[in-house]
């Protein structure tokens, strides 16, 4: 994923201007993409023990059914700056566990 801090200041600053808490708890999912379904566990391997949980794997049939997606999901409180850094690590990391690619990042409100 081309980690872009333009786009994320951009786009926090749409949140905010919609209603949304930025400097609050939000729910953040991310994503990576890969043929081997076991690399993919790998990766979530190593985020389960920073409090990522999995909400699915699930393959990408209707697009590329050689391919499979990891979504993980945090609760947490991110400033845009964080979150940059966060894409970044998160590029990284599908380097280092050989995945094909780290996919982005997705946000929703938590409803109490």
């Amino acid at each position: 994923m081309n980690a872009n801090l333009e786009n994320i200041i951009d786009l926090f600053s749409k949140m905010e201007s919609n209603g949304w808490n930025v400097n609050g708890r939000l729910k953040y999912g991310f994503y990576f993409v890969d043929k081997d379904k076991q690399k993919l566990n790998n990766i979530y391997n190593e985020l389960k023990e920073s409090g990522y949980i999995l909400e699915k794997i699930y393959s990408l049939e209707d697009i590329n059914d050689d391919k499979w997606t990891l979504h993980v999901s945090k609760i947490d409180i991110l400033n845009s700056e964080k979150l940059h850094r966060r894409n970044i690590a998160f590029n990284e990391l599908a380097e280092y566990c050989e995945v094909e690619f780290y996919d982005g990042w997705d946000v929703e409100k938590i409803i109490d």
